[in-house]
């Protein structure tokens, strides 16, 4: 177990920079982030009074103090997996996918049964385009999917791995069991009919027109992320575009289909 924490490429959680990040307070903090900081402060050798610290400040987009705040409570939990989670996740809202993905494969070292690191590892190497990576992390998602709906979120980034990989004919078979009419519980996240798409079950217009009729943007771009790799799958390239486009310029936070779609218009046409 000694060897977990000597991975490459990550910080050093035990470096000066933690520390200085922490006491310098680079954005005003509320009174929420002041009360949990000082908790975990008081009691630091408590990791879940860290991960509520980072918490807070990834609410208020203080995604980089939250990473130094994680890493501080590894300084004092090193073998404590939900640390390593908790930082993986701020590292993909800071855009550092490579580095969320070695971070998560340490959380999965210390505990291999945890369904998100996987799930969210396959996310973190897919926005790296380490696609051989990101199907070997959703293959493990699914083998660990038991409810619905995750079983249809990690079947959609496969189906979108798998036709990066240009196998197209393994991804039409992951997703030809999704049929329409199941409630799910996160309906507004969009996968479903992504899936029902990809399957030939829902036109891709009639999706996007349940998208653009939904007032958030960040349900646009989750639903549209996919039509438009269902786009990219049939060759139509400017029709892809034009959404990737839309998604990457929009003003909305940065969920993994605002990322994807970032990453996408960087290195378009591939």
């Amino acid at each position: 177990m000694a060897n977990v924490l000597s991975e490459p490429a990550l910080p050093n959680c035990a470096s000066r920079s933690s520390e200085v990040l922490l006491k310098e307070d680079l954005t005003p903090m509320d009174p929420l982030a002041l009360e949990a900081k000082a908790a975990a402060e008081a009691d630091p050798t408590d990791p879940e009074k860290w991960i509520k610290y980072g918490r807070v400040l990834r609410r208020q987009s203080m995604h980089r103090e939250a990473i130094a705040a994680y890493c501080m409570g590894i300084t004092y939990n090193p073998f404590y997996p939900l640390l390593y989670r908790h930082r993986a996740h701020a590292y993909i809202n800071i855009g550092e996918f490579a580095v969320s993905a070695a971070t998560f494969e340490i959380a999965l070292r210390l505990d291999p049964s945890n369904w998100d690191c996987w799930y969210h590892q396959g996310v973190a190497y897919y926005l790296s385009r380490q696609y051989d990576r990101a199907l070997a992390s959703f293959q493990e998602t699914l083998k660990r999917s038991e409810l619905f709906d995750d079983i249809v979120a990690t079947k959609d980034w496969l189906w979108m791995t798998l036709t990066r990989l240009g196998r197209h004919e393994e991804a039409a078979e992951i997703v030809k069991d999704i049929k329409p009419g199941h409630e799910v519980q996160y309906a507004d996240c969009g996968y479903y009919n992504r899936v029902l798409v990809y399957n030939g079950t829902m036109t891709p217009e009639e999706a996007l027109k349940v998208a653009e009729e939904n007032p958030d943007g960040h349900y646009y771009a989750t639903a549209a992320y996919g039509i438009a790799r269902y786009y990219l799958s049939k060759g139509e390239t400017e029709k892809a575009w034009i959404i990737l486009k839309k998604i990457a310029d929009a003003d909305s936070w940065g969920g993994f289909a605002e990322h994807a779609a970032r990453v996408d218009v960087q290195n378009w046409p591939n």
